[in-house]
């Protein structure tokens, strides 16, 4: 997966990204949140991990510009300050899910598998409905193909 960081302590960036990648994740970090959106609206992200509170935009800000890219962007919060209400706010506002620091990698993970399931089962939806468009389409001519058949017998 393609995976956005945004965080403000380069040490934890570089951590994530470490961990992430053996996985097959391709990770693009930014220590700068609105350098981390101009990368959002340059290239496809499966995902962002955002910390909450950064000089500039905090997460929730990152996570409303995201979704106002992709409203089904995802976006996974971290922070150090594991308050009630910043969950809250997290989650009202629409975020994938919301993890405390230290981060649990294995429950980062399974989330991250997750997410991965989700866009397999879109991808095959649409490839799905586009074979039953393209068996409709056929069934369709084929249904013509009758009709003008019966009817050229009937005129004859």
């Amino acid at each position: 997966m393609n995976i956005l960081l945004v965080d403000d302590d380069a040490g934890c960036l570089d951590g994530l990204a470490t961990a992430l990648e053996p996985s097959g994740h391709r990770c693009d970090a930014y220590t700068i949140p609105e350098e981390a959106l101009k990368a959002y609206h340059q290239r496809p992200y499966d995902v962002v991990i955002t910390d909450m509170k950064m000089p500039g935009l905090n997460g929730i800000e990152v996570l409303k510009k995201v979704r106002d890219v992709n409203p089904l962007g995802r976006v996974i919060i971290v922070t150090g300050y594991g308050d009630v209400e910043t969950a809250i706010a997290a989650v009202n506002n629409g975020a994938y899910a919301f993890f405390g620091k230290p981060i649990q990698l294995n429950d980062l993970m399974e989330t991250l598998e997750k997410i991965e399931n989700e866009i397999d089962r879109q991808q095959k939806t649409k490839t799905e409905q586009a074979q039953l468009l393209k068996d409709y389409s056929k069934l369709k001519q084929i249904y013509e193909d009758i009709q003008k058949i019966i009817r050229d017998r009937l005129d004859n």
